[in-house]
């Protein structure tokens, strides 16, 4: 696919196949999303899908141009960027839009908090959303190299480390598993089970008064959760009962130290916080305009205490 797209463009078109930050959630390996979350976006219009950028998402794409000079000084190569989507030849749900492209190489613009879970530059040791990424548009492209440019916002000295990811073939069996869901779910229209807390509690917003049957997985996962759940009451007593002989000792002190080494603070601190109660009793007309009424379900394990 050929020109450029605007960014309105883009999204509409995202939906029509599977990009490259999709991967690691189809597959389960994401922090920030679910295969259900993806889903919807995909087979719901009215889904929101990587429109509304957070904080992180908003400061590298202000510094992605910042990060590509960086890199083209570092590695001398010259660099243009590439807004274009992208179809595999073979697997038409499948698609790309690159940062940017150099000499028989993709290029891959990233910003990250710390190095915390990237290896030495010039590896190909990156976060594995990230190299799953990559690989993703790699195997669109059919190009056989991709840099990823970081830039660490923790550094003293604006500069990019670079990681060097080759395409993979064992990458061909995620390229099946990502074709078969595609066919299976968005295709085939079967809703992916959930996987989370968030993925049920969007799935059966609402009660509806009925009985369920429980299965033995569901008898197993409760008896399980009994167990764990009586264990972090029985840590959360024991913190309780710490943290009280630690306070005893220092009373009205601040710190706690021994040799000069500071073991633990105690420090007073100013909260303010609106009282909802005084509101309704001082302006009942204005505390009914401003509330809002939502749903919310509560989930209880019986039996417990």
């Amino acid at each position: 696919m050929s020109g450029e797209l605007t960014r309105a463009e883009w999204l509409a078109r995202r939906r029509q196949g599977i990009g490259g930050s999709d991967v690691a959630a189809i597959l389960g390996v994401s922090k920030w999303k679910t295969p259900r979350d993806i889903w919807l976006s995909k087979i719901d219009s009215s889904v929101e899908f990587e429109d509304r950028q957070t904080l992180q998402q908003l400061i590298g794409t202000a510094l992605e141009s910042h990060v590509l000079r960086l890199y083209a000084e570092k590695t001398g190569r010259s660099v243009r960027r590439s807004h274009q989507l992208h179809v595999d030849p073979d697997h038409p749900m499948l698609i790309a839009n690159l940062d940017a492209r150099a000499a028989g190489r993709l290029v891959e613009i990233k910003t990250a908090r710390n190095d915390d879970d990237w290896g030495s530059p010039g590896s190909d040791d990156v976060p594995h959303d990230y190299w799953l990424q990559v690989q993703h548009y790699l195997q669109v492209t059919r190009v056989p190299v991709c840099d990823v440019a970081v830039l660490f916002l923790n550094q003293s000295e604006p500069d990019v480390a670079v990681y060097e990811i080759p395409r993979s073939e064992q990458y061909a069996e995620v390229v099946a598993e990502l074709v078969d869901w595609w066919d299976r779910h968005v295709v085939g229209g079967a809703e992916p089970a959930p996987v989370t807390g968030q993925d049920c509690s969007r799935r059966w917003p609402r009660s509806n008064g009925a009985e369920a049957i429980a299965t033995h997985e569901a008898l197993i996962a409760i008896e399980e959760l009994r167990g764990l759940k009586a264990a972090m009451k029985a840590m959360e007593d024991r913190k309780e009962q710490l943290e009280t002989i630690i306070k005893s000792t220092m009373g009205e002190a601040e710190k706690l130290h021994q040799s000069g080494t500071v073991l633990a603070t105690w420090k007073s601190s100013e909260t303010s916080r609106l009282d909802a109660k005084l509101v309704r009793e001082r302006y009942p007309d204005a505390a009914r305009e401003c509330t809002v009424t939502s749903s919310v379900r509560r989930f209880l394990l019986k039996g417990e205490k």
